[in-house]
C-alpha cells in the first residue's frame, strides 16, 4: 500500500522529505492553502497541515508525533510588506498571497490583537494593495524589500515579541483511520529524516540555489526552525487558538473557511 503525504514545496520543509522510500511514499506537493483543501477532501493520508486546518479537522486527523514547522524569534519567510507603518493601515486594502492558511489568520491576529487596526479589505495580491503579505520561498525572494513598500515586517518577529512564543505554522498529521502500523513508520522515517538532513543541511544548500541565497545563508535558514513541539510551541498553539476564538465569538462571519 502506498502512503499519500502532502509535500510542502518550500525551503522549510526539505528536511522532512529527502530520503522518503518512494516505494511507499507518494509524495504530493501542495502549498499550505491546497495542503488545507486536501485533507478536508481526504485526498492526503498525512502531512504537515497548516495549524487552523488542524483545528478544523480533529475529528478526522490526529497529531503524528511531535513534527511541526515552528518559527522561534522570525519566521524570515513570512513577510508583510505596507506602504505605511503597520500602525496606521486602519481601512486599508491588504493583499494575500493564495498560497497561504495559517498565516493569513495569524496576520489578521496581529493586526486586530497587537495593533488595533481593521484594513477595509483582504484580497489577492496586486499593485493596488496598500500593504500585502508574501509567504515561502515567494517571501525568501523578496526578502530585501519590494519597491512601494518600505515597511516590512516579519510576523514570526512580531508575533514572538508581543507574546515571548514561537510561532507554529504547521503540524504534521495523518488520518485518524489510518493503519496504526503505516503512521508508526511515517513517524520513524520522519524522525530519521529529519535528524539526517539537519545534520547534512549543507547539501539541501548547494541544490537550492534558486532562491538567490547563499550557502550560508540556505543553512541558517533552515536551521532556524524548530521540526519538533516543545512546551513553548504547545503554549504558541493554545494562545493562538484563544484568539481565534475570541475573534469566532465576536464576528462569526468572519470564521475563515476550511480552505482560507
Amino acid at each position: 500500500m502506498t502512503i499519500r503525504i502532502g509535500q510542502i514545496p518550500y525551503l522549510n520543509s526539505e528536511v522532512f522529505y529527502r530520503g522518503m522510500d518512494p516505494s511507499v511514499v507518494e509524495l504530493a506537493p501542495l502549498v499550505p492553502r491546497a495542503l488545507s483543501g486536501a485533507a478536508e477532501d481526504g485526498w492526503v493520508d498525512a502531512g504537515p497541515v497548516p495549524l487552523v486546518t488542524c483545528f478544523e479537522l480533529e475529528d478526522r486527523f490526529e497529531p503524528l508525533g511531535s513534527f511541526c514547522i515552528a518559527t522561534v524569534e522570525r519566521a524570515r519567510s513570512i513577510l508583510f510588506y505596507s506602504r505605511t507603518p503597520i500602525e496606521q493601515l486602519d481601512g486599508a486594502a491588504v493583499g494575500v498571497t493564495g498560497e497561504t492558511s495559517t498565516s493569513v489568520r495569524l496576520l489578521k491576529a496581529l493586526l486586530n490583537h497587537r495593533f488595533a487596526v481593521m484594513p477595509r479589505s483582504f484580497d489577492a495580491v496586486s499593485d493596488s494593495n496598500d500593504a500585502f503579505l508574501l509567504i515561502g520561498d515567494e517571501a525568501l525572494r523578496n526578502r530585501q524589500g519590494v519597491a512601494g513598500h518600505p515597511y516590512q515586517y516579519d510576523l514570526g518577529e512580531v508575533w514572538h515579541q508581543w507574546t515571548g512564543l514561537p510561532f507554529v505554522f504547521a503540524r504534521w498529521v495523518a488520518r485518524r483511520d489510518l493503519d496504526r502500523k503505516l503512521a508508526a513508520w511515517i513517524e520513524a522515517a520522519l524522525d530519521q529524516n529529519i535528524d539526517r538532513n539537519l545534520a547534512q543541511v549543507e547539501q539541501i544548500a548547494v541544490e537550492r540555489r534558486d532562491l538567490g541565497m547563499s550557502p550560508d545563508e540556505v543553512m541558517e535558514y533552515v536551521r532556524s526552525f524548530h521540526y519538533r513541539l516543545g512546551a513553548p510551541e504547545l503554549e504558541s498553539i493554545e494562545k493562538f487558538r484563544g484568539l481565534l476564538k475570541e475573534e469566532e465569538a465576536v464576528s462569526p462571519s468572519t470564521s475563515p473557511g476550511k480552505r482560507g
